[in-house]
């Protein structure tokens, strides 16, 4: 199994579906799809906007974005566990520092 670009650019095929015409219904330019299909980082948007646009894409060719995300390095936000252990040790820094 390639990598997220790779399993994207053979489901657009097999679907028979040109870049240009996904592009259209992603309402991006042909470009980032490419970039997206190529894992061209140095042409995609930060971190989110990429996320955002390669969950659509999944979608737009019927595939489970999920495993695809998981393959888009630094894609993965934080948990919200990890989340939540950050606001309480900020939390607990602030009650161990009463102002005097």
């Amino acid at each position: 199994m390639g990598g997220f670009g790779e399993q994207l650019r053979e489901a657009r095929a097999a679907k028979g579906l040109g870049i240009a015409e996904v592009a259209g219904r992603l309402k991006l330019r042909p470009a980032m799809v490419e970039a997206l299909e190529g894992e061209a980082w140095e042409q995609l948007p930060e971190p989110a906007l990429t996320r955002g646009y390669l969950r659509n894409y999944a979608l737009v060719l019927g595939l489970d974005p999920k495993p695809l995300l998981a393959l888009c390095p630094g894609a993965t936000p934080a948990s919200p566990k990890s989340q939540e252990a950050r606001e309480e040790n900020s939390v607990r820094v602030r009650v161990l520092r009463p102002a005097l």
